[in-house]
């Protein structure tokens, strides 16, 4: 890892953690790239939840090393399919949100836009450190889609992508229609394993502690592969290879 892209990064953390505190939110950071990347997949923001109940759970765990985006099977998709369908190898990809303090999801629809309008510039500075001039920048959920459309950018945007989370599931399946006969060609072509696999070496790389890792793919190998994770991970293969031809 090239040292300035290193310090810069962490500079960057600091600046991203105090907005989030300003917020009267948890920052939790998200996995540091190795260095600038040629894709660059934003989100919305990061749930409490699952992984943490409350903000002084979440405090707690981003203290000891939890990190956004490796905690879900969805987010393991999300990996996944950016590693296989959209980058040729060689090629690095950075998953990020726009706004980076996490909250309860019934909270995040609130004042959205003005929060957004808050994290905006820290975004951009984001931008300008991980992606390479011309890197692909592809929105993850309609929301994050419609807000940067109305910014000036100042960065093409590839054509958004369906979000992750189980509550977009009826996007899913709308993907696969008119493509049911595809569908069916490609159903079990992914396995839980080769998602294991995938989350094995996104874990090494985010550099979490071993109790977090080994949390995370006790988890992963206890999850199922239904048919709406593999409608999931079909719309992802479909755009993403439009976007990479």
């Amino acid at each position: 890892m090239d040292g300035s892209f290193h310090t810069g990064y962490r500079e960057l953390e600091e600046r991203m953690k105090e907005r989030a505190e300003a917020d009267g939110d948890v920052f939790l950071p998200n996995p540091e790239p190795l260095g600038p990347v040629q894709y660059v997949l934003i989100c919305m923001e990061p749930s409490l939840g699952r992984w943490a109940r409350t903000p002084d759970d979440a405090k707690l765990r981003v203290e000891e090393g939890f990190r956004n985006f490796l905690s879900s099977i969805e987010a393991m998709i999300l990996h996944f399919c950016a590693r296989h369908y959209l980058c040729k190898p060689g090629e690095r990809y950075h998953i990020t949100d726009l706004s980076k303090g996490a909250m309860l999801v019934d909270r995040a629809g609130r004042s959205r836009d003005g929060r957004y309008d808050r994290w905006y510039p820290l975004l951009q500075q984001e931008i300008d450190l991980v992606a390479t001039p011309d890197a692909g920048i592809v929105t993850v959920g309609k929301v994050v889609s419609s807000y940067l459309k109305r910014k000036p950018f100042g960065r093409s945007l590839l054509r958004g992508v369906i979000h992750y989370s189980p509550q977009a599931a009826l996007a899913r399946r709308a993907g696969i229609v008119g493509r049911e006969d595809i569908f069916q060609a490609f159903m079990g072509s992914v396995s839980l394993e080769d998602l294991i696999e995938t989350a094995q070496s996104v874990l090494d790389a985010a550099h979490v502690p071993s109790e977090i890792r080994n949390e995370t793919l006790s988890e992963l190998e206890r999850s199922q592969l239904t048919t709406s994770r593999q409608e999931l991970i079909f719309n992802y293969k479909v755009a993403f290879e439009s976007m990479r031809s």
